[in-house]
């Protein structure tokens, strides 16, 4: 396939969407940008990565307990310190603007960051999200954090409730609306490997 084309995923905590990333990557051959999008900002910009990290995904009212010290250890302040125009606004402004900037010379994956709205007029950009039950979920990160179901379950909660604040927050949109994406795929009903399959159909069919 020479036509270049763009891929966005967004997931619920626990649904496989990391793993299908990885997936789709390495069977399509195309890069993926998880974090590896914070390491170009940071090489694009000359500011640390680890300010990027600690500053991923987190929304206004989080970057406002973590700008007052709440919540938060010296190392943090120490590293929200040593550049303080690094708000909500300018982090997410300059992240925006990397992945745009990605997204024009190459195809590509992206994970999270509000990809399908930064990229809404990008040509041949498709969006997914990949959703599914708590229990499901559940199980599968409290087996790879060695957690117990209960706690898994208030892990996912949390994570979810702080990717919707972001996401909400800076696109004025609603996380997880089924209209912001070109398929919503629950990957408890058919496994990962099929979600991954199911994305390159749609792919390889629109992109003939």
């Amino acid at each position: 396939m020479d036509r270049k084309y763009l891929i966005t995923i967004g997931r619920q905590i626990g649904s496989g969407g990391l793993e299908t990333a990885h997936k789709l990557s390495e069977q399509l051959g195309i890069k993926m940008y998880d974090k590896e999008l914070l390491y170009e900002v940071s090489k694009q910009s000359g500011i640390c990565p680890e300010l990027f990290v600690k500053n991923d995904e987190k929304s206004a009212k989080q970057r406002i307990f973590t700008f007052f010290g709440i919540g938060t250890s010296a190392q943090e302040n120490d590293l929200l310190s040593a550049d303080s125009s690094l708000n909500g606004a300018t982090f997410f402004k300059m992240q925006s603007e990397v992945m745009r900037d990605i997204a024009s010379k190459e195809s590509c994956i992206f994970v999270g960051r509000c990809a399908d709205y930064v990229l809404r007029d990008m040509p041949d950009c498709h969006h997914f999200y990949i959703t599914a039950d708590l229990e499901f979920r559940a199980k599968r990160i409290a087996a790879s954090n060695g957690l117990s179901l209960a706690e898994a379950k208030r892990f996912i909660e949390q994570g979810d409730r702080k990717r919707a604040d972001y996401y909400n927050y800076y696109t004025f949109k609603k996380w997880g609306d089924a209209s912001s994406y070109d398929l919503c795929i629950d990957s408890s009903k058919i496994g990962v490997d099929n979600v991954v399959e199911i994305i390159k159909y749609y792919i390889n069919t629109i992109t003939k």
